[in-house]
């Protein structure tokens, strides 16, 4: 008992006037200064609220979400379809790096021996840009990847694979020691907290064959690229994406069974007739009649089914009456689970009642998310590491000035609902300086500098045939008149004249 209990205990008798503005003093207090989902009463009494680390968590359940979230993709639409439609939209045909520095034959060296690395077989059998596809994939599906490199004939990091979760041995720990260093879930951690290593399967564990040493071998981190979204401080491995719609999924599978069936059954008008005495054959089903005399037993039901029963036994008609399928109920299901992962329409391919702007909103919302994946994972997990590794390795091989390369991305291009009104909108943020041109290139997968080149040849190509094209911003405005007189247009005053 309270303090405060036993002291009104003690005033109410004398003074009940006074204790109950005291107890009712308390209880507006207590009101006032609790959350209601952090107490505990009748509302709360099934939650579970435990207050485990990130990684605690993760060990409880990542293989099951892992394996669960696989089975969703073989065997469930929707989830297949909606990672699917992450993966192209967050890698695409492939997420670029662009070089600039001062000297343009450095910056050139490096993005020329980049694309040749990274259009060629990395790993034996498809580019870099597949690898980004992949590693994204494993990510998303299954929480986590990681990207191995080894040395080719010619140095090293030349050769790179994608290893997923499994590989990464869950059941290696160890408690800091006297050192400072640590192992959680096949992670190692130097005194530092930094980590220096992976405890890695060399097979997958859930092959059908099996290595003659299924016992996890220790590689050092800087061969390694772990890939995963962290969600809390101190989280060391990732959770598939798809945890949190899993049930969901499921439940949304089996009541469409339900639905599919159900409308199988409605479709069944279906007669009973009972014979005269003497006649237990039917001429419209076959013989009926078991060989020991009895009555044999129909297990299904079909449309037009006419059923000849025994005499003396009831007629009716089997006609199920349509009623209410649950469709609406599915689709805000599904609305549900695409808010945690991509737009409705592209998960479900249903646009029956978008319209523009609701489609806008959609994709403007899963932009955001796409710039979240792709800046605070993709770029710095997966591209960035690869760029660094290949510009360490061209500075052995040939200029030192390569490290000091600036890097910019070009990303996969985003589509637009309406082009019309989406890309008015970007030519006014441009124009008015709220854009950078180069951005906006980059956004689209094109790198700005070659972009630019490739205009002024063109251009230079029109203006030496003397074409005027309607195409042509230089002569002509998006009305098709002709453009003011320009510094570039207007015409050049001779030293005579003058």
């Amino acid at each position: 008992m309270a303090l405060g209990d036993i002291i009104d205990g003690v005033i109410a008798p004398f003074a009940p006037r006074m204790a109950a503005r005291r107890i009712a003093a308390r209880m507006g207090l207590a009101a006032i200064r609790k959350y209601e989902a952090g107490g505990r009463d009748r509302r709360t009494s099934g939650w579970s609220r435990p207050s485990t680390g990130a990684n605690a968590e993760n060990a409880q359940g990542i293989v099951l979400l892992r394996n669960g979230a696989r089975d969703l993709v073989r065997n469930n639409k929707y989830a297949a379809a909606a990672v699917r439609q992450i993966t192209a939209n967050m890698v695409g045909d492939g997420i670029a790096p662009m070089f600039t520095h001062p000297d343009q034959a450095i910056a050139q060296l490096a993005q020329d021996d980049w694309n040749r690395w990274a259009e060629g077989k990395v790993d034996g059998l498809g580019d870099f840009y597949e690898i980004e596809k992949i590693a994204a994939r494993g990510m998303i599906e299954g929480g986590e990847s990681l990207v191995l490199w080894k040395p080719d004939r010619s140095g090293p990091d030349g050769y790179c694979e994608v290893l997923e979760g499994d590989h990464l041995d869950i059941v290696r720990n160890q408690a800091r020691s006297a050192s400072g260093a640590r192992i959680i879930q096949g992670v190692q951690f130097d005194d530092s907290n930094i980590r220096d290593g992976y405890w890695l399967f060399e097979d997958h564990p859930g092959e059908q064959y099996w290595s003659h040493n299924m016992t996890s071998r220790l590689v050092m981190a800087e061969y390694v690229d772990h890939v995963f979204e962290r969600l809390r401080g101190g989280q060391v491995r990732g959770v598939s994406w798809l945890a949190s719609v899993a049930l969901t999924l499921r439940d949304i599978a089996d009541i469409e069974d339900a639905v599919r069936l159900k409308k199988k059954v409605e479709a069944c008008l279906a007669l009973v007739l009972t014979p005269p005495d003497g006649e237990n054959g039917s001429p419209l089903t076959g013989e009926q009649t078991a060989q020991d005399g009895g009555r044999q037993t129909l297990e299904t039901v079909r449309p037009g089914m006419i059923f000849r029963t025994r005499p003396g036994e009831d007629v009716s008609t089997v006609n199920p009456t349509s009623t209410g399928d649950g469709v609406e109920f599915i689709r805000q299901q599904l609305a549900a689970v695409s808010a945690n992962l991509t737009p409705y329409y592209l998960m479900t391919g249903d646009t029956t009642s978008a319209t523009y702007t609701s489609l806008r909103a959609a994709n403007l919302g899963h932009h955001a998310l796409l710039d979240d994946w792709q800046q605070n994972t993709m770029i710095p997990r997966v591209v960035g590491p690869a760029v660094q590794r290949r510009l360490r390795r061209l500075a052995l091989a040939k200029d030192r000035r390569v490290l000091e390369c600036k890097v910019q991305y070009a990303l996969p291009v985003r589509r637009v609902i309406d082009p019309m009104k989406d890309l008015m909108a970007e030519v006014i943020e441009i124009r008015s300086g709220l854009k950078l041109m180069s951005r906006a290139l980059a956004e689209r997968g094109i790198n700005s500098e070659d972009h630019m080149k490739a205009i002024a040849q063109m251009n230079g190509t029109i203006d030496q045939l003397g074409l005027a094209l309607e195409i042509d911003p230089r002569r002509l405005n998006d009305a098709g008149a002709l453009q003011a007189a320009t510094g570039y247009l207007a015409p050049k005053v001779s030293d005579s004249a003058a």
